[in-house]
């Protein structure tokens, strides 16, 4: 009987042991990583105001970024008590230097910049656009 109970033991020990050995080789869970940024100069936005274009210098050349929002840009309220409002794209004047985060879905040439949040870096003397503040640009959790 005690020779039972210890192959018992042992055969429920031998296994248990593996699986944790095995659990341990597992990689960690990723960490979330910032979305990419590109800052430029502002060009313009469509006529449905939900892509964008900016030029930006990269290797002593200029290039062209092209980017769609997620959901409306929301401008923060102007006080705590405000509400937040919808930024239309097209009161954004040309030259405003700014900053987008997005993320790229698709692959190679069928690729699309989706943006999460703008920022205005510099705007013009008396512009409602708020300087420096992050505005997010989509509802709910942006997909991965």
């Amino acid at each position: 009987m005690i020779r039972q109970t210890k192959f018992l033991a042992w055969s429920l020990w031998v296994p248990l042991t593996a699986s944790v050995l095995i659990a341990q080789k597992k990689t960690a869970p990723s960490h979330p990583h910032p979305a990419p940024q590109v800052s430029g100069t502002f060009i313009d936005a469509d006529r449905t105001g939900q892509r964008l274009r900016l030029t930006y210098p990269l290797h002593s050349k200029f290039e062209t970024f092209v980017g769609t929002i997620h959901s409306t840009c929301m401008l923060p309220p102007p006080s705590k008590s405000g509400e937040s409002k919808p930024l239309d794209l097209s009161t954004i004047p040309t030259g405003t230097r700014m900053t987008v985060s997005y993320v790229s879905r698709g692959a190679d040439k069928q690729s699309q910049n989706i943006i999460l949040a703008v920022r205005f870096d510099s705007v013009l003397p008396g512009s409602a656009l708020p300087q420096g503040v992050y505005i997010p640009c989509f509802k709910g959790q942006p997909a991965h």
